[in-house]
């Protein structure tokens, strides 16, 4: 006899009666498994990082991208806390996180939306942008956090460095204006010490005006430092050969530096030939040169190599910018301590040194990187702690090298004329009025454009020379040249000044200034350019200089 098993249809489907779900619910479970694999397949595959943290700050789940993102499988991750694998326990910048995330986890309706520092397994430092979500449970009691990250770590990298940008642009405006006070100030010392010297038959007194004027001079190329820092240095534009530089530089650098620190020269650069001033460059190599020897007190190496790159698109460097050419690159390494990241960011502010007191004033670097600036390249660090430091410098290049033209040196001036000079500062009119006139020249003053103009106005047929201050009140000397010439079109003028800026002096140039003179002068070099303008050889070159400052 067959026992025959009885099934009870319904409308829709088997009953329960059989074990088998009803057809309806059986829909609505494969609706609900596809919908909960498309979710996952959403959540795992999305571009963002994905993760649930338990309320004591333990990770719960961790998605695919979250896994390739910060390099932990998830196997390694889930269970372990957050702080000590996806979150340091401090930021670079000091902030200890883990009450941020203890805080995140227990009130995350409060930290809808935070930034903080990650790091990847590899110890990597990465910065995320978070949104976080509180779960919880049926009965309504929170159960963790749902966060969603994004990777912001080059933003934050470019927000960095047009903060940077921005800083260095600011300290280099308040580094040139208090370089160009500085400067008159350092003009009128060195002039009356030069007053004192010639006019004194005592030999002591001599002695100690030469001191005064060799220590203003030594304040001078303080001061020049900050200007070159703040692009607003002095610089000649000649062709120059940058391995003869290096070369010079090493030489120097060998007679004078630990003889356990091993200098080396790698030049490979088939274009070695750049438009600039050599002896800044000379200058911003023997810093780099005297940093790296610092770094390195028991000896190690120090090498100066030269290579050709090409730049085909724009290329930015920290807030520098390449244009598109053919750059020589300077890379100056060494093999000393190195320093940390927040020092390297901070190495080429004025000021800023890491040496003893007295050991340095810490405009080095500043002057380095303004040389930089002034050359149209630019200028990149990269060190490790412990295990040296490195310089590349981009320069850009020219194809070949041009002869030059010797200068003919003028002659001094025996002639004596009449000089109209104009500096709102007090002790520049009255040592340049004591000065000038000690060697027989006449010279009137004035300590504003007004003042000046309406003298012009009677008196320039008897003015053979105006001598005229860059930086004044109310009417700076370009704006007084131009009103000066509407009276003249004839007039005969040289712009003093506590520092150039280059776009400036090529106007005033072309304007009809004779020539630019850089604060602080001496005589010798103001009878220079008298020389040139009325001594007995009519044709000695009026523009010394090529219309740059000395």
């Amino acid at each position: 006899m067959t026992n025959k098993k009885t099934t009870e249809s319904g409308p829709d489907g088997p009953s329960s009666n059989g074990g088998e779900l009803p057809q309806s619910s059986q829909a609505m479970y494969e609706a609900l498994r596809k919908s909960e694999e498309r979710y996952r397949e959403l959540v795992e595959h999305a571009n963002s990082i994905i993760l649930r943290l338990d309320r004591n700050g333990l990770i719960t789940f961790f998605n695919e991208f979250a896994q390739k993102f910060f390099g932990y499988t998830e196997e390694e991750i889930l269970g372990q806390h957050a702080v000590g694998t996806i979150v340091p326990e401090n930021e670079s910048t000091g902030r200890d996180l883990r009450p941020l995330l203890d805080h995140i986890c227990h009130h995350p309706d409060e930290h809808r939306y935070n930034v903080n520092e990650n790091i990847t397994k590899n110890g990597t430092r990465v910065w995320v942008a978070w949104t976080n979500k509180l779960l919880t449970d049926e009965a309504g009691e929170p159960v963790g956090v749902l966060s969603i990250g994004s990777d912001i770590t080059r933003q934050r990298r470019l927000e960095e460095e047009l903060r940077q940008a921005q800083k260095m642009q600011a300290i280099g405006e308040l580094a040139g204006g208090i370089a160009h006070d500085f400067n008159n100030m350092v003009h009128g010392i060195a002039g009356f010490a030069e007053v004192i010297h010639q006019t004194s038959y005592d030999a002591k007194v001599s002695e100690y005006a030469n001191q005064i004027l060799n220590t203003a001079h030594h304040a001078a190329e303080l001061t020049e430092q900050l200007l070159t820092f703040a692009r607003k240095g002095s610089y000649r534009i000649n062709e120059c050969n940058t391995h003869d530089i290096v070369h010079d530089v090493c030489a120097m650098l060998k007679r004078t530096i630990d003889r356990r620190i091993v200098i080396r020269q790698d030049l490979r650069a088939k274009l070695p030939h750049i438009k600039g001033d050599s002896a800044q460059l000379k200058s911003a190599l023997l810093n780099l040169g005297i940093n790296a020897k610092d770094a390195m007190a028991s000896g190690g190496e120090l090498v100066f190599s030269t290579s050709d790159i090409t730049v085909d698109n724009t290329l930015s460097i920290s807030d520098f910018q390449l244009e598109p050419g053919r750059y020589l690159r300077i890379n100056v390494s060494d093999t000393g301590t190195g320093m940390t990241e927040e020092t390297r960011q901070r190495i080429f502010e004025p000021f800023f040194t890491t040496k003893a007191s007295g050991r340095g004033a810490g405009l080095g670097l500043a002057a380095v990187y303004g040389a930089i600036h002034l050359h149209k390249g630019a200028i990149r660090c990269r060190s490790t702690l412990g295990a040296g430091t490195c310089f590349d410098l981009y320069l850009p290049v020219i194809p070949h090298k041009t002869g030059h033209k010797g200068k003919k040196k003028p002659v001094p001036c025996d002639t004596a004329i009449h000089i109209v000079l104009v500096d709102d500062e007090a002790i520049v009119r009255n040592y340049s009025k004591t000065l000038f006139e000690m060697h027989g020249h006449q010279v009137t003053t004035f300590a504003s454009a007004p003042e000046a103009i309406e003298y012009y106005q009677c008196n320039f047929a008897a003015v053979d020379l105006v001598l005229l201050d860059m930086i004044m009140p109310d009417m700076d000397g370009q704006q007084l040249f131009a009103e000066l010439k509407q009276i003249n079109p004839a007039i005969k003028a040289i712009l003093s000044t506590g520092y150039s800026v280059e776009s400036k002096v090529q106007e005033l140039l072309a304007d009809g200034i004779l020539d630019c003179i850089k604060k602080p002068f001496t005589y010798e070099q103001l009878e220079q350019r008298i020389a040139a303008l009325f001594g007995d050889d009519e044709k000695a070159p009026v523009h010394a200089n090529s219309g740059q400052f000395l």
